[in-house]
């Protein structure tokens, strides 16, 4: 699963914890048979033989041989007409630095001098490849404030120039500086300073750590930027020294005050907060940023059972991404881990309900009223690769895709309750969502929109109705930690029966869903200001409170760390969702009422909320 939209959105409201590492076995007795089935797929899926499915490994392959085998085994017929279940596409790699290809030389008086790639400055992706030759200009921290009252491009032209700037702002450090405040934290953002650079007319940057850095190690291409290039403006981080030997041949000047060095330099402005940009005297550079590309072979693995009645030539998907991380790098929270990432919950589980329903539907013995297509999609984890190559070629019409269940994390059950979105993509959906829990232990999380940057999305900008079933992030979110002993094993299979039940309501729909456009994820009205734990017992009722943050409403009001919080008016806290929507539904100002459970005693906190 790649990071999600809907977790990024949350983090305004109630900024989902990320402590939990192990939850309780689910106590609600499930069929052993469809349990050991479960486990021994994800158990095998999560292996280290898989080399954490990486597009790059030879585990995917391994993996992607073991779904189709699975599905011609249980009777699916291929998806494709080569009679071979796989739907081919490449999967571009992150762009690498090119060395032979990178190139800063700076002439300082006349004399050229060409600094080493990688030890004396690093290209980054955040700014593409490209060529910039131009005189160079210093612009302080490289940040415009005039609401701060500081602003290092005023009465300075850099239209065609080389920028030199450093990184952070002004006093960084400093409690009550103008920059201390959390709403000035965007002024220290590189995307913010070379979005700027770029607006006033540079044609090249050239970056150094500020003094407050513990190190002065050059960044790696994948940092700054997310790996990706989403600025065409040539940018290269530089080492200090060599910015240094920069300032020593074209020193900076204020008044009669001289500056050599960047120490100076930031002394002299972090002091009054009075910009000393200017241009440097007899100083040019070439800056020349070269990445390179290479693409791998990756496939979607798509089985079908064939449907029977009036409505047999719709179709009905069932899909999760089966790829995950490799060896770690790319998409990471260990940036710099070389273990294997089994990728356990993500998404060996979803994989493993996908291949569980269509061997219950398939030896059901009968057929389903509209065709039930079951996808393995690969390069998830890369940008939703084979879900947005299936809808651009599509196997089965679009236009008769009535309905994609999409799975992506299910293996972390808390509280017998799972999440279900997408609701609101479909005209009857919600019905059929909330009456596939009859007589099922499981509790779901209904919403009506999408949320989740997983495979689901590319259908919905496909205008197909969609569902999208999850049971939340843990701390182990892409580490080399998310593996099989960690899950809850049967809290899995109780998803899987629910979407057994959903899917029997889907496929079974005298009419098919007609689309409309969910709503989307809002931009948080209220701040509440309370991170909640994962590590919580699963029938714990209610959330746990991991982190109050100082000075917010939580701490104000008195909210506690270890506090459960069950419910604000008659609004239950059974899950992540419910609590984000309740705040969803109010305004700075409103002053709400949270039941905690505290120590075995209930209280009642009272909150005024606020904007972000």
């Amino acid at each position: 699963m790649r990071l999600k939209s809907w977790a990024t959105a949350v983090l305004l409201l109630v900024v989902p914890g990320m402590t939990g590492t192990a939850y309780s076995q689910t106590k609600t007795k499930v069929d052993a048979e469809s349990l050991a089935r479960v486990t021994h797929d994800i158990t095998y899926l999560a292996s280290d033989a898989m080399e954490g499915r990486g597009v790059e490994t030879k585990g995917l392959a391994v993996a992607g041989d073991f779904i189709r085998d699975e599905f011609k085994e249980m009777g699916l017929k291929s998806g494709t007409e080569d009679g071979s279940y796989f739907q081919r596409f490449d999967v571009a790699l992150a762009e690498q630095m090119d060395p032979a290809g990178s190139k800063l030389e700076v002439t300082l008086a006349g004399n050229k001098v060409s600094m080493e790639v990688v030890k004396d400055f690093q290209p980054l992706m955040a700014g593409g490849s490209g060529t910039a030759n131009a005189d160079v200009v210093f612009v302080g921290y490289g940040i415009s404030a005039p609401d701060l009252e500081y602003d290092d491009y005023e009465g300075i032209d850099v239209t065609d120039k080389i920028v030199l700037m450093i990184r952070r702002t002004p006093q960084f450090g400093v409690d009550d500086s103008k920059f201390s405040a959390e709403s000035a934290r965007t002024h220290s953002f590189i995307d913010t300073k070379i979005r700027l650079a770029k607006k006033m007319g540079a044609s090249g940057i050239l970056f150094v750590n500020d003094g407050s850095t513990a190190t002065d190690a050059l960044s790696r291409p994948r940092q700054f930027g997310g790996g990706s290039r989403r600025f065409t403006i040539p940018f290269l981080h530089v080492a200090r020294d060599q910015a240094d030997k920069i300032l020593a041949a074209s020193p900076l000047k204020a008044g009669d005050a001289e500056f050599k060095t960047l120490k100076e330099a930031e002394s002299h402005i972090d002091a009054d907060l009075k910009p000393i940009s200017q241009p440097l005297a007899n100083c040019s550079a070439l800056c020349v940023t070269q990445f390179k590309s290479k693409s791998v072979k990756a496939w979607n693995v798509v089985g079908v059972l064939e449907g029977e009645g009036p409505h047999a030539n719709e179709t009905v998907i069932v899909g999760a991404h089966y790829d995950h991380l490799g060896f770690g790098g790319y998409g990471s929270r260990r940036p710099r881990s070389t273990e294997v990432h089994n990728g356990a919950d993500d998404n060996a589980t979803g994989t493993a309900a996908v291949i569980e329903l269509a061997r219950r539907f398939a030896k059901s013995g009968k057929k389903p009223a509209r065709r039930m297509v079951f996808i393995g999609f690969s390069g998830e984890e890369r940008g939703l690769v084979g879900s947005r190559y299936y809808v651009d070629k599509p196997l089965f019409p679009l236009e008769d895709t009535v309905t994609m269940l999409n799975f992506d994390m299910i293996g972390n059950l808390r509280n017998n309750t799972a999440n279900i979105g997408g609701t609101g993509t479909g005209s009857g959906l919600q019905e059929v969502a909330e009456n596939a829990t009859e007589g099922l232990p499981i509790e779901m999380d209904i919403s009506p929109g999408t949320g989740g940057g997983s495979d689901h999305l590319p259908f919905v900008r496909k205008n197909v109705p969609v569902l999208f079933c999850n049971t939340g992030l843990t701390s182990l979110y892409h580490t080399p930690e998310d593996d099989t002993e960690t899950l809850n094993m049967p809290g899995t299979v109780m998803v899987v029966d629910y979407c057994e039940a959903l899917l029997k309501g889907v496929v079974g729909m005298p009419e098919r869903p007609k689309f409309s456009q969910a709503p989307g994820a809002q931009r948080a009205r209220v701040f509440l200001g309370v991170q909640t734990s994962l590590s919580q017992d699963e029938d714990a009722p209610g959330l746990l409170v991991g982190r109050v943050v100082p000075d917010s409403p939580a701490a104000k009001g008195g909210l506690k760390v270890g506090d459960l919080m069950q419910k604000a008016g008659d609004r239950q806290f059974r899950s992540q969702n419910s609590i984000t929507r309740f705040l969803r539904s109010k305004k700075p100002g409103d002053k709400i009422t949270i039941s905690v459970l505290r120590d075995g005693e209930k209280v009642d906190i009272e909150v005024e909320l606020v904007a972000p």
